[in-house]
């Protein structure tokens, strides 16, 4: 059976879909799935769509062909153009040419989008050649691309329950979002110390931006760094490009403070260092995407959201806010984002070990560990034939006779 994924063009997408891969793999090579013989016999996955520099290292590591297929980006939050004339003229319709040839050559069984707008062109492909389509929405509010592009898809799985009433209702099925395979096997709190080199002497918070990191939560931390240290070890990703920055400043402003040992900046991280950093931390400050939500609820840790305040839809909001209804989460607005608010925000977390405790209880309820499983075994019976459709119940009516 070959499956083709695609996706958005940056972690947040490309995460979910590595993780399916995976659980397909071993599934299939444990003898879970099976497939009658045909064209595509055994199993065959592939990527095809929009491909970032760290989209490759990711997918060479998880042994995933790719091919990249140009698309517009949408800059709703930027310019408040949806696409530039270039994108709309020349890289979206290349790319549907180019995806209608290479979704030819390849011809799946079936795809599985996670959304974005590098999954446009291989929608629309898959579409027209009437391959089926399992599309993928992790947040509460979906993303332009799949609220456009759910028409086209034989079925749709969602992170979130709230975010059922955006689509079709006979086709929409709440599965979670599946994650990297190392945070179903999550190290012991003393196993992640020993690995990332820190001590128990102090609690770890652990920052966490994103694959890119996040350029406004970074400057706040750097600016708080000599108030929290002497109390509080600091795992900080600030991405790959703001590493040597960072590392410069610390080392030429900061070198001679007696606790900046205990300062600790991370570039791009593999899926194992960012399950170590989860099972060490007591307290992580994170936006507020919905992979990183479902990474917080099964590694159970109390949290910090700061959502992004120009995300699409306000999606990290509403996910946000989701969380903090339910008691799983303390929520910064990014606009009123300042050193001290942050520190004292921070500190007052840990003025209680029950309310942290509280946290994890409730942030553990919003776990769906069985994600990955789920949504591999429903593409394999799409796959194999088979369109999902759920039954809905139909409005009653009241019917008035003459007496």
């Amino acid at each position: 059976m070959r499956i083709v994924l695609t996706g958005g063009g940056t972690g947040g997408h490309l995460t979910p879909l590595v993780s399916v891969a995976d659980t397909l793999r071993e599934m299939y090579h444990g003898g879970e799935i099976s497939f009658p013989e045909s064209r595509n016999s055994g199993l065959d996955i592939r990527y095809v769509g929009v491909v970032t520099e760290i989209d490759k290292i990711v997918l060479e590591k998880a042994d995933i062909a790719y091919e990249h297929i140009p698309s517009g980006k949408i800059r709703r939050y930027l310019s408040g153009t949806p696409l530039t004339a270039l994108e709309m003229f020349v890289y979206l319709p290349f790319g549907i040419l180019r995806a209608l040839w290479r979704m030819y050559v390849l011809m799946p069984e079936v795809v599985f989008s996670k959304g974005g707008y590098g999954s446009i062109p291989v929608v629309v492909a898959s579409w027209i050649y009437r391959i089926p389509i399992l599309m993928h929405e992790t947040d509460i509010v979906p993303g332009l691309a799949n609220q456009k592009l759910s028409g086209f898809a034989s079925a749709i799985v969602v992170g979130f329950r709230k975010a059922e009433q955006f689509f079709k209702q006979d086709r929409v099925f709440v599965a979670g979002t599946p994650l990297r395979q190392a945070f179903y096997k999550l190290p012991t709190k003393e196993i992640a110390l020993k690995e990332l080199k820190l001590h128990d002497h102090k609690p770890v918070l652990f920052i966490t931006g994103g694959s890119q990191g996040a350029q406004r939560i970074n400057n706040v931390i750097l600016e708080m760094l000599v108030r929290i240290l002497p109390d509080f070890q600091v795992l900080h990703q600030v991405g790959t490009l703001n590493l040597q920055p960072v590392e410069e400043f610390v080392r030429g402003t900061l070198g001679n403070f007696p606790d900046i040992n205990d300062y600790h900046a991370l570039g791009f991280t593999d899926e194992q260092t960012m399950a170590n950093c989860f099972s060490a931390a007591d307290l992580v400050i994170s936006r507020a995407g919905g992979t990183t939500l479902a990474e917080l609820a099964v590694a159970g840790k109390p949290s910090i959201l700061i959502p992004l305040s120009k995300s699409a839809n306000n999606h990290q909001w509403e996910n946000a806010y989701f969380y903090r209804e339910a008691g799983a989460a303390v929520v910064l607005d990014e606009s009123n984002l300042s050193p001290p608010l942050l520190e004292a925000t921070i500190r007052r977390v840990f003025q209680r070990q029950s309310d942290r405790e509280l946290m994890s209880s409730r942030v553990r309820e919003m776990a769906r560990p069985s994600a990955s499983i789920d949504i591999a075994q429903l593409l394999v019976q799409m796959g194999l034939g088979f369109m999902p459709r759920r039954k809905t119940e139909k409005k009653k009516t009241t019917q008035k006779t003459a007496e």
